[in-house]
């Protein structure tokens, strides 16, 4: 048996929830690393990544 579909509007209606388009793939843009601003660029995302998996490391390095 095969369920009905559900317009957007009836959707809308039905659950108070607005479809929307899903929006359309980003490529990655290339970034230059070398100098000072890379080092900077390179360096800040490392430590987003001490930071965000800091419990880990801590666990990993008391192994």
């Amino acid at each position: 048996m095969e369920m009905p579909r559900l317009v957007a509007a009836e959707i809308e209606k039905r659950y108070g929830v607005r479809l929307i388009s899903p929006r359309p793939p980003v490529r990655p843009a290339k970034i230059d690393l070398n100098g000072s601003e890379g080092r900077r660029v390179w360096m800040a995302a490392a430590r987003r990544v001490m930071a965000t998996h800091a419990k880990v490391l801590a666990a990993l390095a008391k192994r």
